[in-house]
């Protein structure tokens, strides 16, 4: 390790810092959201509900294969460039080079897959096209490790940003000539491009990467992310499934109409993306000489975590209806039922992140992919029986089930490790019934006011009770927000 390197086990970062990392990346997605929102509604009005699904069968499908880009690598790399016994500029480098090979050979599968499974000739080229995102995106991801070691995350929020300008940009352009589904998926495409060059330019800054093929590293980084990879293909495997089950069980006009469903999962899925993006260097900083504060890092995140989603839960238990008419047409409609579905699911998950992040940070993933294991099997199993019956609402209920079950597995592994049980939760656990109370208020508020007034009113019963009821942890919503809770140990 270079002597101006700070030993970052021996001074783990302030507890402020983790809520402001968090902060400044779901900032950045929001924006992301919002012009992406505004790219689907074009894309959407362009499209027949038919064409759509195509679309959203196309992007469902690469997310399916991204998990073999991915292999799980991003969290062993973090830990790998903080490592003192690394040269973190030389292992980030290849680490670049290791995910470059990763993506290439990603787009080959993607191409191949859906070339020999009797798809379509429009969606077959349609995602020869849209997998140069997996060549792109998957080298970029690679930078995101070099970011968290060094706690710069707001570049990464940047880059997202400008990336999705660069893609709205486009999406309007190809909107307004009478775009189809191949020529809309070339805006992605840029947008991974713009990303790439951002993350390669403010990489450099933070540390001198040097490209070198450290073969070595690469196997060590593949031992050591062989549970995360099975795991990681397993969990976006029940995640991502259904809409391919969809398109062959039922039809692309239900896969666009669930798609929309799941432009709402992913929005509110970087809540715990961006949470865990900041809470895994502080963990693994935090373990093993400070489980204290790792104690306090993991309280944190927890409690962020239950108030978000206790408030987009009851938010779309409530409005989920006119939000999806509002922005995408009174045609998916009808999908706002599996919305409420899909997000109630997703706010739940945002817990087996928590469990997982905890788990791989101490090094005691590997029994990660036996609950994700189990995911796929009852999410398949039970896919194979609803859908036909009840379409993209037997396909949200499956995903519910299945997300349940994983966060009870990943939860009761996490209890089972000496060291890691997670300590002074209980306050969080008051926002349930503070939901409860806001859920009431909040449809008195919707026959009384415009929907978007009433969610707003909805927003501030919520935070209001849940201020009144400490469910913030000790000190309150400044404490949490503010310095790291003194702590020992």
């Amino acid at each position: 390790m270079p002597p101006d390197r700070p030993d970052t086990k021996a001074s783990p970062p302030r507890g402020s810092r983790l809520l402001a990392d968090a902060g400044t990346l779901l900032a950045g997605r929001l924006a992301v959201a919002v012009l992406g929102w505004a790219g689907t509604l074009l894309i959407v009005r362009s499209l027949s509900v038919d064409e759509f699904g195509r679309f959203a069968f196309i992007f469902g499908f690469l997310g399916l294969v991204a998990t073999l880009t991915e292999l799980g690598m991003g969290r062993v790399a973090v830990a790998g460039i903080l490592d003192e016994k690394n040269d973190p500029g030389t292992f980030a480098g290849s680490y670049v080079l290791l995910r470059t090979a990763l993506g290439i050979g990603g787009y080959m599968i993607a191409v191949a897959v859906v070339a020999a499974t009797g798809y379509p000739g429009d969606v077959v080229r349609a995602t020869a096209v849209a997998a140069l995102v997996l060549v792109i995106a998957t080298p970029s991801q690679a930078y995101v490790a070099v970011f968290q070691a060094e706690n710069r995350l707001r570049p990464l929020a940047t880059a997202s940003v400008m990336g999705q300008l660069s893609q709205i940009a486009l999406t309007a352009a190809i909107a307004t000539a009478g775009g189809s589904v191949l020529l809309f998926t070339i805006p992605a495409v840029i947008a991974e491009v713009v990303i790439l060059a951002w993350h390669w330019r403010w990489g450099r800054r933070l540390l001198d990467l040097r490209y070198r093929f450290l073969w070595e590293a690469w196997g060590r980084l593949f031992r050591e992310a062989v549970p995360l990879a099975l795991g990681g293909a397993l969990a976006t495997a029940y995640y991502r499934i259904d809409s391919v089950m969809l398109s062959k069980l039922d039809s692309f006009a239900s896969v666009g109409v669930y798609g929309v469903a799941y432009k709402f999962v992913d929005v509110v899925h970087f809540v715990s993306t961006a949470m865990m993006i900041a809470t895994l260097p502080v963990l693994v900083r935090a373990w093993p000489d400070h489980p204290a504060r790792f104690r306090d890092g993991f309280r944190r995140a927890f409690t962020i975590l239950m108030l978000a989603a206790v408030l987009v839960v009851v938010e779309f238990l409530l409005f989920a209806e006119p939000l999806v008419e509002t922005l995408y047409g009174a045609e998916y409609g009808a999908g706002a039922g599996a919305t409420r579905i899909v997000v109630v699911a997703e706010a739940i998950a945002f817990f087996g992140s928590l469990a997982f992040t905890a788990l791989v940070a101490t090094g005691r993933h590997r029994l990660y992919p036996v609950a994700t294991l189990v995911g796929v099997v009852l999410n398949v199993g039970l896919n194979l029986w609803a859908i036909p019956a009840w379409s993209y609402q037997g396909a949200a209920v499956t995903t519910l089930v299945t997300e349940l079950v994983v966060v009870g597995l990943l939860w009761l592994i996490l209890l089972r490790q000496p060291g890691l049980r997670p300590s002074r939760l209980a306050p969080a656990a008051r926002a349930v019934p503070c939901g409860v109370v806001a859920l009431l208020v909040g449809a008195l508020l919707a026959r009384l006011v415009p929907w978007p007034l009433a969610a707003a009113g909805t927003a501030v019963v919520f935070l209001a009770a849940a201020d009144a009821a400490g469910a913030a942890g000790p000190g309150g919503w400044r404490a949490l927000a503010g310095e790291e809770t003194e702590v020992s140990g």
